[in-house]
C-alpha cells in the first residue's frame, strides 16, 4: 500500500500594523516648540589662522571653544583671528564680544585685527563686532538667549566672553568686598544657560568662545590626590563638559622668543624681539587624534591683520617636506609645486636667498600664501 502523502502546511502571514511613526510625528508636531527635528543643521568650517592647529583640528565649526592660560600667551590673538574668519566666511554673520575685564582689548589688537567694533546697538550690522561692556552674568545670558531664540533673520552669531573670570552675579555687585559671594554662582548659571541654549545654538550655526585665566587649587595636603579636570581653568564642570575644544596656553620662556638675529640672545642689547612661539595643548577635542597634542605656532609682533605668523609656519613645512630644497643660502621650490601653482593660476618665484627672504616673499604675496596653505593642508591631512 502506497504511503499517504503529507499535507503541505502553510503558515498564515499576519500583517502587523505599526503606526508608531504616525504617532511620533503627531507628538513632534504638537510639541514643535520643544525640539529642533524639523530644522536643518547648519554647518561650516573656518580656519584658526594657524596651519598647524588647522591640521590638528580640521578647522572650527559651530561649537563651544575654551581659550585658557596666563595673560599674554596668545589667547586673544587666536580669538580675534577666529572671529575675523567667522565674519568673512560665514554668511549673514555678526560677532558679540563681552568685555568683562577692565584692561579690555588693547589698542594695538583693535587697530591691527581688521575688525569693525561698535558700541551702539543701532550700529551693529552684519560683519561687525558689538562690544558689551559689562561683567554681569545675567545680562550676558539674557542677550545670548534672546539673540539665539528670537532669530527671525537667521543671523549666525559668534559670542566671545573676555573673560569668564571677570563675570559676576548681579547680586554680588552690591556686596561689600569683605562679604562672601554666592558659592558656585557662575557655574550654576553656566549650567542653566547651556541647558537652555546649547542644542539650539550649535545646530543653527553659532559659535561661542570663552576666554579664561589659569586657576590654582589650594591643598592642605600637598600629597593628596587631585581630580584631573582636563586643564586649569574656571567656569565649572558644565562648561568643561559642553566645550568641544579646550585650548590651554603654556607660559613662555626665553627660548620661545623669536629674534631678528639667529645668533642673538634675548635682552643682549643688540637683538630685537620680533615674535614668539605660542604653545597650546589641546586638552579637549572634537577629533580623537588631536587630544592632548602640544602645538607650537609662531606669533609676529605687530603683524596685520593677525599676529599668527602663518608665513613662518608655511616656510618651515615646505622645508620639512622637501617642497622647498635648501642649497647653501638658497631656497628653491620644487618643480612639481611650481607646476601645480601654475595650473591654479598662481605664479611662484622659484628661488629665494635665505629663509627670512622666503617668509618676506610669502607675506608680500598673499595669493601664493593662500595656495600653499591649501596645498599643504590637503597633502598633510591625507
Amino acid at each position: 500500500m502506497a504511503p499517504r502523502a503529507k499535507k503541505e502546511q502553510t503558515e498564515e502571514v499576519v500583517e502587523v500594523k505599526d503606526n508608531s511613526s504616525t504617532r511620533l510625528n503627531q507628538i513632534l508636531k504638537e510639541g514643535k516648540d520643544d525640539h529642533y527635528n524639523f530644522s536643518d543643521r547648519v554647518n561650516w568650517k573656518i580656519s584658526t589662522g594657524s596651519l598647524l592647529i588647522d591640521m590638528a583640528t580640521g578647522g572650527i565649526g559651530p561649537c563651544m571653544v575654551r581659550m585658557c592660560g596666563t595673560m599674554g600667551e596668545g589667547k586673544t590673538a587666536m580669538t580675534l583671528e577666529v572671529v575675523r574668519n567667522f565674519l568673512k566666511e560665514v554668511q549673514n554673520s555678526k560677532a558679540f564680544w563681552v568685555l568683562a575685564e577692565g584692561r579690555g582689548l588693547s589698542e594695538e589688537n583693535v587697530n591691527r585685527c581688521g575688525l569693525t567694533f561698535v558700541y551702539k546697538a543701532e550700529d551693529w550690522k552684519v560683519g561687525t563686532v558689538f562690544i558689551l561692556e559689562s561683567n554681569i552674568y545675567e545680562l550676558f545670558i539674557q542677550c545670548v538667549k534672546d539673540l539665539v531664540i528670537n532669530n527671525e533673520d537667521s543671523v549666525r552669531y559668534c559670542f566671545v566672553v573676555d573673560s569668564i573670570d571677570g563675570l559676576q552675579l548681579r547680586d554680588d555687585r552690591a556686596k561689600e568686598i569683605t562679604e562672601n559671594n554666592k558659592v558656585a554662582g557662575v557655574p550654576a548659571l553656566s549650567k542653566k544657560m547651556l541647558q537652555a541654549l546649547s542644542l539650539n545654538m550649535f545646530k543653527h550655526g553659532h559659535l561661542m568662545i570663552l576666554i579664561s585665566q589659569v586657576t590654582s587649587e589650594i591643598k592642605i595636603d600637598p600629597y593628596a590626590k587631585t581630580t584631573n579636570r582636563g586643564g586649569n581653568f574656571s567656569g565649572g564642570n558644565a562648561l568643561l563638559h559642553a566645550s568641544d575644544w579646550i585650548f590651554e596656553y603654556s607660559p613662555s620662556f626665553n627660548s620661545d622668543y623669536i629674534l631678528d638675529s639667529k645668533t642673538g640672545k634675548l635682552n643682549d642689547g643688540k637683538s630685537k624681539t620680533v615674535g614668539k612661539w605660542a604653545k597650546v595643548t589641546i586638552q579637549k577635542s572634537a577629533r580623537e587624534a588631536a587630544k592632548k597634542q602640544l602645538i607650537s605656532y609662531p606669533i609676529k609682533y605687530g603683524k596685520k591683520p593677525s599676529g599668527i605668523w602663518l608665513e613662518y609656519e608655511i616656510s618651515d613645512m615646505l622645508l620639512a617636506w622637501d617642497l622647498v630644497k635648501k642649497a647653501g643660502a638658497w631656497m628653491t621650490f620644487s618643480d612639481t609645486l611650481v607646476e601645480q601653482a601654475k595650473l591654479a593660476g598662481v605664479e611662484i618665484q622659484v628661488q629665494h636667498q635665505g629663509s627670512d627672504n622666503l617668509r618676506v616673499y610669502l607675506e608680500q604675496n598673499q595669493n601664493v600664501t593662500e595656495f600653499l596653505y591649501k596645498r599643504l593642508k590637503e597633502v598633510l591631512s591625507n
